[in-house]
């Protein structure tokens, strides 16, 4: 009888979805200027998951797109800057279309830890003499470079913003060279100057969105990890309306465009 009742209460947690999951590692690959995001994304799915080990691999997304070719070395969950990226995956069969899951927008701001530089003074700023260098990242790897060059365009300021431009190897790269002073001022990711480690350091002025369209943070299983359940269980845990709020503290407001 005792048994019977041990098998009974075994059999009920499993029906009802109690029952102790075996351990899983997940691997998510993250773009530089959702590193710190990440880190609270993670706190938070574990709250719910405790039995997911998550690793994180930080990259730019044209390398982490590069990986999603090398079975051995792809993470099982991208984190993107780039809907466009996320989609040649799907279409390359190298990511699943039914995972891809658009986070929001990626918004820009004008950052600087240098004392008596006001970021609130916009466009000028870009064009004055005692600014000599604005950190961006590479326009190459990066859809923030990019926007960048192209809020500098729409200002008609290119042609002089352009020779103070010094592009970093990434954004979390122009942020922290902004951060240490090495550079004037920054056209810096949100995300990043949410985070812990920028909140309270310098100023920052968000850049009127007028000027360029923002970048796309997506999320997308790849087909490495197809059989992963720790993935489904992240991009359910992403798409939940409770989810909302914390993408937004973490400066991913809801995409603008559908």
């Amino acid at each position: 009888m005792t048994l019977f009742r041990t098998l009974l209460a075994a059999l009920s947690l499993a029906a009802s979805g109690l029952a102790a999951a075996a351990p899983e590692t997940l691997l998510i690959g993250a773009v530089p200027s959702l590193g710190p995001a990440v880190e609270v994304l993670q706190q938070r799915f574990a709250e719910h998951h405790p039995g997911v080990t998550i690793a994180v691999r930080i990259a730019t997304g044209a390398a982490l797109t590069r990986a999603a070719s090398e079975s051995a070395e792809t993470p099982d969950l991208l984190l993107l800057d780039s809907r466009e990226q996320a989609e040649q995956l799907v279409a390359a069969k190298r990511a699943l279309g039914d995972s891809l899951t658009v986070l929001g927008d990626g918004l820009v701001a004008i950052y600087s830890n240098t004392p008596g530089i006001n970021t609130g003074r916009g466009a000028p700023l870009f064009i004055a003499d005692y600014i000599t260098g604005i950190a961006i990242g590479d326009p190459a790897t990066s859809p923030f470079g990019r926007i960048s060059r192209s809020a500098m365009e729409r200002l008609t300021l290119l042609e002089t913003a352009e020779k103070k431009f010094k592009p970093y190897a990434d954004d979390a790269a122009a942020a922290a060279a902004v951060k240490a002073g090495q550079v004037d001022i920054g056209l810096i990711p949100v995300p990043l100057l949410v985070s812990a480690g920028y909140r309270h350091v310098g100023s920052s002025t968000a850049l009127p969105l007028g000027l360029y369209t923002p970048a796309a943070y997506v999320a997308v299983i790849t087909t490495t990890g197809r059989e992963s359940a720790a993935a489904r269980a992240f991009i359910a845990f992403l798409r939940a309306d409770s989810t909302r709020p914390v993408l937004t503290e973490i400066g991913i407001p809801p995409a603008s465009v559908p």
